[in-house]
């Protein structure tokens, strides 16, 4: 993406946190990533993303098989020096360069390192965190009041 549509590219636009971007087969052995909408263009634009930006995978169903992954997951963008590739890294340390991945994937962008305070909104939110928040908040709540609402 970055080192290779940087090389090949006559304009090239920086992600945004919030932004959604797809990947694109743009020669026989290369991908970029473009914005969704210029997914099927005939010039699209390549999308730079930063050494560090966060993002967020769209798994498809027929994708998740081949990549090994669930229905959406985080990686982290890495522009790696030698030799220059562009990865994409996931927790679990797994690495995908750009060119692995299926043309049409959707992710979108949650931080842009320099950028995270303009981002924090996009970062996912566990929903068993988000569950047990809420019982906690139910507890403190004192027992005549628990006691109206299931009235």
């Amino acid at each position: 993406m970055c080192w290779f549509s940087a090389e090949h590219a006559n304009h090239i636009e920086e992600a945004k946190a919030g932004q959604r971007l797809g990947i694109r087969k743009v020669y026989p052995h290369s991908n970029w990533a473009v914005s969704e909408s210029q997914l099927e263009s005939r010039r699209p634009t390549p999308v730079c993303l930063l050494d560090g930006t966060k993002v967020l995978f769209r798994v498809s169903e027929d994708q998740q098989p081949l990549l090994h992954l669930g229905v959406e997951a985080v990686a982290v963008f890495r522009m790696l020096k030698h030799p220059k590739r562009d990865v994409f890294e996931f927790p679990d340390g797994r690495q995908r360069t750009v060119d692995e991945l299926p043309p049409g994937m959707i992710f979108d962008v949650l931080t842009v390192p320099g950028l995270e305070q303009l981002s924090a909104l996009l970062e996912p939110e566990p929903v068993a965190q988000k569950e047990e928040q809420e019982e906690q908040q139910k507890e403190k709540e004192p027992f005549l009041a628990r006691l109206m609402a299931r009235l």
